[in-house]
Order: C-alpha cells, then structure tokens, then sequence
C-alpha cells in the first residue's frame, strides 16, 4: 500500500516529470504527496570564510536560494495539483541532495521516493555520479527512477 510518496525537484525538465508521474500515482493511491526541493551545500575558500564581508555574503545566499527554492516548490505544487494529486506538502532540505532526500524519507517514513534523472551517459554518470545513482545506494525505500 503506498500512503506517501516523496518526489524531489530541482526545476529540471527531468524532474518535472518525476513531479508529474508522482503526482498520478499520489492520485491513483489516495497517497500523500510530498515534494522537496534541496539547497546545496558550496564549497568556499577558507580565505572567504575569513573576510569580514562573509557573514553578509553568506546571509544574502541563503535568502536568494529560499527564495529559488520557494519558487521551484511552488511551480511544482501547482503542477502537481494539475497531474491530479489532492493532499500536497512542500518543503526545503539542505546539504547533499542525494543524503537529503533519503533523511527526508526516512524521517517522514514514506512509501515511495520518486525522482528524475538527467538521462547521463553511462560513463558520464560514473565519473560525476548522479543524485538519483547516489540516492538508491543510500535508501533501503521503494524509489522510483523516471527518465
């Protein structure tokens, strides 16, 4: 029985259509749909992180990628709504995506993870990894790879 299933979106072409197919299937289960959106983490110089000005340049990221975040989940709710989907949560992770969205489901003990993939050439995929590869080695729950 699938009660609640998780769908990740990043705005990506890829992950619109996991947000869609998610969305049917919350509609053909009755399920719960929840859709997260996760803010990297980035990597700066330690000589950044000293400068007087990066408190004020750290501040600035943060409110301009909630803001990002807040408009992808929007997006993805309204279109989620559309594909038929009724109960519908929204929320933002940090760090990882891939570790993100697996403590996510884990937290929220969902039946099924859904995400997209960019659709990476094998070799491509291996040597930069790829959050939906990444994902399935960190999650024992049901996921759902849509090209």
């Amino acid at each position: 029985m699938i009660d609640k299933i998780l769908v990740a979106t990043d705005a990506s072409a890829a992950s619109g259509r996991a947000v869609s197919y998610a969305a049917q299937l919350s509609e053909a289960h009755d399920a719960e749909l929840l859709i997260l959106t996760v803010i990297r983490d980035v990597q700066l110089p330690d000589e950044l992180k000293e400068a007087p000005e990066y408190e004020d340049f750290n501040n600035a990221r943060d409110e301009l990628m909630r803001a990002a975040a807040d408009r992808i989940l929007t997006a993805a709710k309204k279109a989620a709504r559309q594909a038929g989907a009724r109960r519908i949560q929204i929320a933002i992770g940090s760090g990882d995506p891939a570790t993100s969205i697996a403590g996510f489901a884990r937290r929220r003990k969902v039946d099924l993870i859904v995400v997209g993939t960019r659709g990476l050439s094998k070799v491509k995929a291996s040597w930069m990894g790829s959050v939906s590869r990444k994902l399935l080695d960190l999650t024992d729950t049901n996921t759902l790879v849509v090209r």
